[in-house]
């Protein structure tokens, strides 16, 4: 059903119940460490889960707000989360780290194609500049018009 001639309190309801279906889900199948970051549930990837914004699980709805803060707290006491990681004890994630290398050595490869264009376009216009030059060094002197 559509979100068309609901109320915002069932909007909020249902937003909540969507997020305790999904936690369920993901302790059941053990997947739910795929969705901390800096010891906290990532709340961007959650929401794009559930097919909601992310303001809802942050600011605009306060119930969801709450359950997802209750439902850390819960983790937090159980060791599944360490709580939150201040700025200067962030470390990355083991997967995150392997997906940055990656990243970052597909950046560096494309960058090496590049600086191998680059050199080649140069050597070429470094020719061209050459013939052109001794051309007009043969013609300058005999004083000779040339029409381009």
């Amino acid at each position: 059903m559509s979100n068309k001639g609901k109320s915002t309190a069932r909007k909020k309801l249902e937003a909540v119940e969507k997020l305790r279906a999904w936690v369920r889900e993901k302790v059941e199948t053990g997947t739910l460490d795929q969705y901390i970051r800096y010891g906290r549930l990532n709340r961007s990837e959650i929401a794009a889960e559930l097919g909601i914004a992310r303001s809802t699980l942050s600011s605009t709805n306060d119930l969801a707000r709450a359950e997802l803060e209750k439902i850390e707290a819960e983790f937090i006491q159980t060791g599944i989360l360490k709580g939150r990681i201040s700025d200067g004890e962030r470390k990355l994630e083991p997967g995150a780290f392997e997906a940055l290398l990656a990243s970052k050595e597909r950046e560096l490869k494309a960058l090496r194609e590049r600086l191998a264009m680059k050199t080649a376009e140069n050597e070429q216009l470094k020719k061209k500049l050459s013939s052109s030059e001794s051309f007009l060094d043969d013609i300058i002197p005999s004083g000779r018009r040339v029409c381009l």
